[in-house]
């Protein structure tokens, strides 16, 4: 994954985060309480600060981001808010322009259904 798709990644996690209601913070401290068994507020308030430079770092890892979007969407607020996960399947079978193409039509989309 190229650093433009990880930007993309850790966007796509901020705006997620908005819609649903979620601060930076509050999602990274639900991740943390719910990963570890115990967590002291000294390890949250230390992950938090380490959360918001991965989703600002063109150097985090993408599986990392990936791994925050997965849980993201297994969370109680995510279904509250009525969201499913979303689903993208490539395999490579259109060429790049139309895909590029399709995903500019799918956001356009998505803006007037939440307009």
């Amino acid at each position: 994954m190229n650093k433009k798709n990880i930007q993309e990644k850790q966007l796509e996690l901020r705006t997620w985060l908005k819609k649903i209601g979620l601060s930076q913070n509050e999602f990274a401290a639900i991740f943390l309480e719910e990963t570890y068994e115990y967590v002291t507020d000294e390890e949250i308030e230390k992950f938090q600060e380490s959360f918001k430079k991965q989703l600002t770092r063109k150097s985090t890892k993408p599986e990392r981001i990936e791994a925050y979007l997965e849980y993201l969407y297994t969370t109680e607020k995510f279904k509250e808010a009525g969201y499913i996960r979303p689903r993208s399947v490539s395999d490579d079978i259109l060429d790049p322009i139309t895909e590029k193409m399709m995903k500019k039509i799918s956001k356009e989309l998505t803006e007037k259904i939440e307009s």
